[in-house]
């Protein structure tokens, strides 16, 4: 029997017209009991036969005379106190039916129907969870889902139902053959779906409540037969059932059709739905459609505003078919969308976007907390010629609040989002009106992945420059990239991107600063095979949430800016950057600052592998703050830190320039880390970068610098430094080595090789307090400490000199001597310094030295701070702890060109060559500086209680170096 509606509903009213879209779904919000309170069995059920009869239509909305007819297959829920019991017609008669199963002789039930209706029971809450379907479905002849018709009835002393409907309805009369569903929603996203209470007992029992109801809108779609797909409706009228509802900028009904296309029939007037009455919205599908394949300007801006609606669901999709000039249109971001927008590798231009919203963009939204699978592919912004900008289009975020902003092509990318293909020439600007934290990036201001979900974007290109002029003070890490600015949740994956586009920063509140991404934050992130071409400059004196630790350093990376992820891991995969890292503005002394060329400060577990930097870093002001500075990373403060060649064997390489200025306090720069500061592995990396220090007018500090490590406290194997090193400022007290600078010494030091030259020029050698020369300087290390640094196979054939080779009238020479200081500085072929043993040791086996030395002319009496092996050993007077460098079967191997040489101030330098170590008696004089009391240089002897070298002179074809 057919289940129908004798009803004549109220019409509506102030209807108007849009084209396509669709609701998207919410997650259902239902009460399910623990097991203890669903109750399925009941032991006293008997036979029993109940008389049910449909409430008649409410008289006061002018329907009476109407009613809805049972049908032979339906089913209802007694609960008899103890159980939902399932009762089945067996008898009906128009609106009576009768119904029969088994349940308790009770004196009081309770009915819900259809059966399906009744979710759960809670006998502790005394309630029975009803539900009208947020999807319902319209079967053959029928116009209405008939689970969907809840009503509740209460038998008292008597085995009668008088059922009393429970919802309100919707008329909807589809005239045209090619419709395949309807979609109704509150403007104000009410909830008018999912699970209620029927509460059956206690304070004004029996009653429905509503408020736990999670649905914001119903979905109607039609079957041929209930094993059948979803087909296009029969023309006719339809019924869709809510629960009772005020809506109070009205609703909206949406349409979509068998291609995909969409219409949109709204009121934004206030609406009331009483409970058992309804509205008649007459012919719902004359309303123009948005087509599936949208090819003009008209049609695009339809969409925007049909997909403001929320007509897109997950896996609905939206192309371009032709390039879209939208004519200087103010474009209002779409604050979600769930859909698919594919442009087709079309382009959209001509167009501008400011906006005050939390998330701007063309999108704001991309997907959902509830992890729909949004995706926006293939589509060019901002060119009309997708080779160039076409000096119209711009994205501007404006608003000002108290949390989050973000900006970008798209505003704020959900879990399981995709972004790949997109192209954008549109400048992203944040302007000076915001004052909180925010974060914005050329294809995306900020990501969340969440529960293990990760959005991917990929493919992605960006030309537009990011630039922040926000007057935030706000010390919460904002971010800017030039692809994303931010991403918070987890598994981020971004790949195969490339930013062209300037990262420009005017706001002390931005700390976070990337080529690619700005930052990762509480996150495991993936950045693969990305390249940054754009220049990234700070102008503002950054400031974070932390002070006075290197835990939340200002972080700016020619591809990640910081990575500070306590709850996972970020790996940084065969990534370049050719980009220029500037810092114009000196930070507060209060808040640390690092710079890489890859990823500025790592603060949590992350491996770096087979990455590229050639861009320079330069700073143009007094830094007040101390500095970390890498040609690949800036800092790495985290015991989780691994930077390792990539799966193909390509090393990490840098050949950017580092230059050092005017510093307060320490700084740290290295040729791949600057500073390595916890527990870390650093392996195949290779440095051709000069590392320059011309701080003019330098107050007392240290310069901690090294080809690989700026300074480190770990491993370092593998590598080989090719930069020269050199410092031109007269109270700089520099410590560095070819290998590793610093007064921390890594704790192994491997394979690794240092071909560079190194020259403390004009470094002091002499200061005060903290900052107290005399400089130090090292072929492999600067310091050594005997007893936690291991130094194995490695070599030095680089130069170590006082001389300028560096700044020779142009400044960009390299190699040709100029001048020479008389300082007093510690230099050794492989230590410049060697600090006292805490026990005996050996170290330095199966080294190699092949290096020059330099010094001034006439000033031989500082050769005393200069040695093959190190300048000075120092020991303790009070206990006679020994150091062996080399062994008798892995002896030091001091190649028959390592020599000394002397220069004046003449320019050109004439030099005057020095001892050239081809025998013993040569090796002895010069295997450590005299001004070690251990040593005698005159005698070629040392004390052998404290400190012994095993050495053997070889030629280059005997150490195995070219």
């Amino acid at each position: 029997m057919k289940k129908f509606f004798h009803y004549f509903i109220i019409g509506i009213t102030a209807v108007s017209l849009l084209s396509c879209a669709k609701e998207i779904a919410t997650e259902e919000n239902v009460n399910v009991p623990s097991e203890e309170e669903v109750v399925v069995v009941n032991p006293n059920a008997v036979p029993m036969v109940f008389n049910a009869t449909k409430e008649n239509p409410d008289t006061k909305s002018n329907i009476s005379g109407n009613s809805i007819l049972w049908e032979d297959s339906d089913k209802i829920a007694i609960f008899d106190g103890t159980a939902l019991n399932e009762f089945t017609a067996s008898s009906v008669s128009g609106t009576g039916a009768s119904f029969s199963g088994s349940a308790e002789p009770v004196s009081e039930y309770y009915a819900v129907a259809p059966f399906e209706a009744a979710t759960n029971l809670s006998t502790a809450n005394t309630r029975i969870s009803i539900t009208v379907p947020h999807n319902q479905v319209v079967i053959g002849s029928h116009c209405v889902d008939s689970k969907a018709l809840v009503s509740t009835a209460v038998a008292s002393g008597t085995t009668d139902l008088d059922f009393e409907n429970q919802f309100a309805l919707m008329k909807v009369t589809i005239t045209k053959d090619n419709i395949i569903g309807v979609t109704v929603k509150g403007n104000n996203d009410e909830s008018i779906a999912g699970s209620a209470h029927f509460y059956y007992a206690g304070d004004g029992a029996p009653k429905v409540d509503l408020s736990n109801a999670g649905q914001k809108s119903v979905n109607l779609t039609y079957k041929a037969t209930a094993s059948s797909s979803n087909s296009a409706f029969p023309t006719g009228d339809y019924y869709i059932v809510i629960w009772p509802k005020d809506f109070s900028s009205g609703y909206s009904v949406i349409l979509t059709d068998e291609d995909g296309g969409k219409s949109l029939k709204s009121t934004s007037s206030s609406q009331s739905f009483s409970r058992n009455g309804g509205q008649n919205l007459s012919t719902v599908d004359d309303a123009t459609f948005c087509p599936s394949v949208i090819t003009t300007a008209a049609q695009l801006k339809m969409w925007r505003r049909v997909a403001e609606a929320g007509m897109y669901e997950e896996g609905e999709e939206v192309k371009l078919g032709a390039d879209i000039n939208l004519g200087g249109y103010a474009w209002k971001p779409v604050t979600q969308f769930l859909g698919i927008f594919n442009g087709q590798n079309h382009k959209i231009y001509n167009f501008t976007i400011s906006s005050d919203a939390a998330n701007v963009g063309f999108i704001g939204t991309l997907g959902s907390s509830n992890g729909e699978e949004a995706v926006l592919k293939d589509v060019v912004f901002g060119s009309s010629n997708g080779t160039s900008h076409d000096g119209t289009s711009s994205i501007t975020v404006t608003g000002d609040r108290s949390g989050w902003t973000y900006g970008g092509i798209v505003g704020y990318a959900q879990k399981k989002t995709t972004i790949s293909g997109v192209t954008n020439f549109m400048p992203v600007t944040v302007a000076a009106s915001v004052t909180g934290k925010h974060a914005a990036g050329g294809i995306s201001g900020s990501g969340n992945g969440g529960d293990g979900n990760g959005i991917t974007i990929t493919e992605c290109h960006n030309y537009g420059a990011i630039t922040d002029n926000s007057a935030s003070t706000v010390a919460e890490n904002s971010a800017i990239g030039g692809i994303l600015g931010a991403t918070d949740g987890s598994n981020t994956m971004v790949s195969n991107c490339i930013n062209h586009g300037e990262v420009h920063n005017y706001c002390v509140g931005v700390s976070r600063l990337g080529g690619i991404v700005g930052k990762a934050w509480d996150s495991k992130i993936t950045i693969s095979e990305c390249t940054n071409e754009g220049n990234i400059t700070n102008e503002a004196a950054s400031v974070t949430d932390k002070t006075s630790s290197w835990d939340n350093a200002v972080g700016v990376g020619g591809i990640l800016g910081a990575f500070t992820n306590k709850n996972g891991g970020a790996v940084i995969n065969k990534c370049s950057n050719s980009g220029a890292l500037t810092m114009t503005a000196s930070p507060n002394e209060s808040y640390r600052t690092t710079y890489g060329g890859i990823v500025g400060n790592i603060t949590y577990a992350a491996t770096v592998k087979g990455c590229t930097n050639t861009g320079k870093f330069d700073e143009s002001v007094s830094c007040d703050a101390l500095l970390a500075v890498g040609g690949i990373v800036g800092l790495a403060n985290t015991s989780g830190f691994i930077l390792t060649k990539a799966d193909d064997d390509t090393p990490n390489t840098n050949s950017g320039e580092l230059w050092h200025r005017k510093h307060h306090y320490e700084s740290y720069y290295g040729g791949i880390v600057g500073l390595a500061n916890s527990s870390n592995y650093i392996e195949y990396c290779i440095n051709h970068g000069r590392i320059i220090s011309d701080p003019s007018g330098q107050s007392y500090a240290k310069f901690h610098a090294g080809g690989i490590c700026g300074a480190a406290v770990k491993i370092i194997r593998n590598c080989t430094n090719n930069g020269y090193i050199f410092t031109y400022a007269g109270k700089l007290t520099s410590i560095i080595g070819g290998i590793c600078g610093g007064e921390k010494s890594p704790s192994q030091v491997i394979d690794c090789v240092n071909n560079g030259y190194l020259s403390p020029f004009n470094a002091a050698n002499s200061g005060s307090g903290d900052y107290k020369g005399p400089s130090v300087c090292g072929g492999i290390l600067a310091i050594l400490n005997p007893n936690t640094t291991t130094v194995r196979s490695c070599t030095n054939t680089g130069m170590i000199t006082t001389g300028d080779f560096y700044r020779n009238g142009s400044g960009n020479d390299t190699g040709t001597l100029r001048s020479f200081q008389s300082k007093d500085y510690y230099m050794g072929g492989l230590f410049g310094y060697v600090n006292a043993p805490t026990a005996d040791v050996t170290n330095a086996t199966d080294c190699i030295v092949a290096c020059t030395f330099g010094q001034k002319t006439g000033s031989s009496g500082k050769d005393n701070y200069k040695g093959i092996i190190a300048g000075e050993v120092k020991s303790k007077s009070s206990t006679a702890y020994k150091v062996e460098f080399g062994t008798s079967t892995n002896p030091v191997l001091i190649v028959n060109t390592t020599n000394f040489h002397y220069g004046t101030d003449a320019n050109p330098a004439v030099i005057t060559q020095g001892d050239i170590i081809t025998t013993t008696a040569l090796a002895n004089k010069w295997l450590m500086g005299s001004v070690s009391d251990l040593y005698d240089a005159t005698n070629g002897s040392s004390d052998a209680s404290k400190v012994d070298f095993h050495y053997s002179i070889v030629t280059a074809a005997q150490a195995g170096i070219n």
